[in-house]
């Protein structure tokens, strides 16, 4: 399997993968935000909708993403990297509850901030508009970067 896109839970087919066979993971799992989602995208109006709800709360939530990071941890090469999108829902539980305990804290290569603009409303409170992208390598000092955007497969 070479730059194969797979869209849905990943959990069963990450079972199946290999051990230690990915150099690169990027994932953008629900963001805990309790909410239901309709998109329409095609030019048929068509619509789909998913849940971000969880019955049991935040353990339920970050148990259920441990499992499949747990799985992602497994199949990164030891010079691989992962790159988790989060938002201010639950970004703080899955760095320590998640991300640390299972690469290590001195994994953590860094923290990019994915700023957006969209209108203003009337607040008593600074707005949320950022989310966030957790980059870990599965070993210390051993994961590749290449500054001038080359891709390493």
């Amino acid at each position: 399997m070479i730059n194969k896109l797979i869209l849905g839970d990943n959990l069963e087919i990450l079972k199946t993968l290999e051990s230690e066979s990915v150099d690169l993971i990027y994932l953008d799992p629900p963001f805990f935000s309790n909410r239901d989602y309709e998109v329409i995208w095609g030019d048929d109006g068509e619509i789909r909708s998913f849940q971000d709800r969880w019955a049991g709360g935040m353990e339920h939530y970050i148990a259920w993403l441990k499992e499949r990071v747990e799985q992602i941890y497994r199949i990164l090469k030891p010079t691989g990297s992962i790159f988790l999108h989060c938002d201010w829902h639950a970004n703080a539980y899955i760095r320590v509850e998640i991300l640390d305990k299972l690469f290590g804290a001195g994994n953590f290569k860094n923290e990019i901030i994915w700023f957006y603009h969209r209108w203003t409303n009337v607040s008593k409170t600074f707005q949320k508009m950022h989310d966030t992208i957790f980059w870990y390598g599965k070993m210390q000092n051993a994961v590749t970067f290449n500054k001038n955007g080359e891709l390493p497969f």
